[in-house]
């Protein structure tokens, strides 16, 4: 297929390429790892004048603690994170759910920032960094500023990016002392596929099996990723027997706005949340994940 001529930027650092982002010689479009820009410029989605590649701008690269949080460059790979001792021996579920976006071939291109930034709804990484709480940090022509995850996601495939800013970092703080994570990614066709459902959750137990503390959040069950604050109130306090676990996941069930697509209908993909939450706290609970 033929493409859509365009010409390339390659600025060396963040104030370069904000200057070549916001010149007004015809459309800019940032690429950072291009998994998902490229196909649309193949199939005429998009038509650009110009892409403005960040490959270039090492600082965005980079992985490190900053404190008792973890800061991840908005060009860190999801095979980086991966890899990553920090992540590895700090923050589990991150690494669980970059370990399953897509094929190790996505994985070593595709970059945290621009996952975030094509505000896919059945993202692999959004549901856990909705479970630590993260930050995403962006750079524009008018300055710096920070977004709680929980308000980066506007609408369906609609960040909260104004013109001519580019996601700079993303800073995710630690999980609580002593929770238990994870990640359930189910697929109605392929494993390496987006998922249908993607469900995380972190968890904290008392020595008597109370919860004192839950956050879970979904991927493909609404526009945007979303925490499923309904369920997180019917376990908080409680017991995690059977019965909460099913109320949880009938709650979130009952909160998701899913869509109908090629991979399931909406209905399906509601059976499938209750399912899959279900099997997740259980999971926790139990230690077998």
């Amino acid at each position: 297929m033929r493409l859509h001529p365009f010409g390339l930027v390659e600025p060396e650092s963040l104030s370069e390429a904000l200057d070549a982002v916001t010149r007004l010689d015809g459309e800019a479009r940032l690429v950072a790892g291009g998994t998902a820009l490229v196909p649309m410029i193949r199939l005429g989605l998009v038509k650009p004048d110009r892409l403005v590649s960040l490959q270039r701008v090492p600082v965005l690269a980079e992985i490190r603690k900053d404190g008792p949080a973890l800061e991840l460059g908005a060009m860190a790979t999801h095979a980086d994170i991966e890899r990553s001792r920090a992540v590895r021996d700090g923050w589990p579920l991150l690494r669980e759910a970059v370990r399953r976006v897509a094929t190790p071939a996505i994985r070593t291109s595709g970059t945290i920032g621009g996952n975030l930034a094509y505000a896919e709804a059945a993202s692999d990484p959004a549901p856990a960094l909705m479970c630590h709480d993260a930050e995403v940090r962006v750079a524009g022509p008018h300055g710096g500023r920070t977004v709680p995850i929980s308000r980066f996601f506007r609408g369906f495939y609609e960040a909260a990016l104004e013109p001519g800013e580019i996601v700079t970092a993303v800073r995710v703080p630690p999980p609580p002392v002593g929770a238990r994570g994870g990640y359930i990614k189910f697929t109605s066709r392929s494993a390496e596929d987006k998922p249908l459902v993607g469900v995380a959750a972190l968890i904290t137990l008392d020595s008597s099996g109370r919860c004192t503390d839950i956050r879970i959040a979904l991927g493909g069950a609404a526009p945007t990723p979303i925490r499923a604050a309904a369920a997180e109130r019917t376990v908080r306090g409680e017991a995690l027997t059977d019965a909460v676990a099913r109320a949880a996941a009938e709650a979130a069930a009952r909160d998701a706005e899913p869509l109908s697509d090629l991979m399931g209908s909406a209905e399906y993909r509601r059976e499938m949340i209750r399912v899959w939450v279900r099997r997740l706290l259980t999971a926790l609970r139990d230690g077998t994940r």
